[in-house]
């Protein structure tokens, strides 16, 4: 003889959430039933602050789809890229592996360019228009490699209030698609973008500013949003969102202290990064270290030495021609300052 089985009641989640909605809207209707009227009128005060906030935000994600398309597909022939390839070999931005530091070089040698502003000092001056350029630039730099942006019906009607969104061509940028090496090799690298990117897999889709910058930082420089807070990336996000927004230079109030620890933070980085065998880090410390309008101010400092009483000895340095290494040494700032202009 078999047992019944228990019957089982089926619940019914649609009309819960309806129960819970009419159930909230009762109490909430309680709660300003007994507000005071200064209360109430705060009340009203903060939610049209918030609605504002809301607007400006819908605004500016409007406003950075329209500056990528713009300067990305309208005024793409006007770019004056040849101020990107400056004291380079490369002719094409193709030809670049990007990281944050050229990802800056290319939003203050081309679109500050472009807008007739001063690189040196529209991160303090102009700090937001600094921004909206800066936060476009990997989208821009996208588009004008791989064609993503589909210009028909370029933009969405959003309802209510959305911002609009972008019309994106996934098929174009699988094959460049590189996934981590700690992602199963089970797992293809269309499968892995898609399952942060693209969770429909449609060819094509309507994607917002943050997806089109967020696909744009992970094929370019191979970034994706962090799954979990890493306590170091973190806090090296916090300083480059800190300096990119536009505070650049040294604070005049207690610059000793700040120099200091600056001093500390650059040697303990690049002891995380040589510990970790990241010398790639250092190298491009090294050689990155001076652009041609610093570099004569570097000289003035090294040669400033030789007429303390605790003088350089020797300088030693290194610089890659391809792949060979080329080993500089010197005695005095003048040889230092030949051999640096001889590679």
């Amino acid at each position: 003889m078999t047992k019944d089985k228990p019957k089982t009641n089926k619940v019914d989640v649609a009309l819960i959430k309806e129960q819970q909605k009419l159930l909230d809207k009762e109490q909430h209707k309680e709660l300003k039933s007994n507000l005071s009227v200064e209360q109430s009128k705060k009340l009203d005060e903060t939610d049209k602050i918030i609605t504002k906030v809301e607007t400006n935000l819908i605004d500016n994600e409007n406003s950075n789809l329209d500056i990528i398309k713009n300067l990305s597909v309208d005024l793409k022939d006007i770019l004056p890229l040849n101020k990107m390839y400056e004291g380079t070999n490369f002719k094409a931005l193709t030809e670049y592996s990007f990281n944050n530091s050229l990802m800056l070089r290319f939003a203050n040698k081309v679109l500050v360019y472009l807008f007739g502003k001063n690189a040196d000092t529209i991160q303090r001056d102009n700090p937001l228009y600094f921004k909206a350029l800066r936060d476009t630039t990997p989208s821009i730099i996208l588009e004008l490699m791989h064609g993503v942006i589909i210009t028909k019906d370029c933009f969405s009607s959003p309802i209510g209030r959305n911002p609009k969104a972008i019309n994106f061509n996934f098929n174009k940028i699988y094959r460049y698609v590189k996934k981590p090496k700690n992602v199963s090799v089970d797992i293809s690298s269309k499968d892995y973008f898609n399952s942060k990117f693209n969770k429909a897999g449609k060819p094509t889709d309507w994607i917002s500013f943050e997806t089109f910058n967020n696909i744009s930082k992970f094929i370019l420089m191979n970034v994706e949003q962090a799954e979990a807070d890493v306590p170091l990336l973190k806090k090296l996000k916090a300083i480059n969102e800190f300096i990119e927004a536009g505070n650049n230079f040294l604070p005049d109030v207690q610059q000793a202290e700040t120099i200091s620890e600056l001093k500390d933070c650059l040697y303990n980085l690049l002891d995380v990064s040589v510990n970790s065998n990241k010398f790639e880090i250092l190298t491009d410390t090294l050689i990155n270290l001076t652009d041609e309008a610093t570099f004569k101010d570097f000289k003035k400092y090294i040669k400033s030495f030789e007429s303390k009483s605790v003088k350089i000895k020797t300088y030693q340095a290194v610089k890659f021609d391809g792949s060979k290494v080329k080993y500089l040494q010197a005695d005095t700032s003048e040889n230092l300052v030949k051999q640096l202009q001889a590679v």
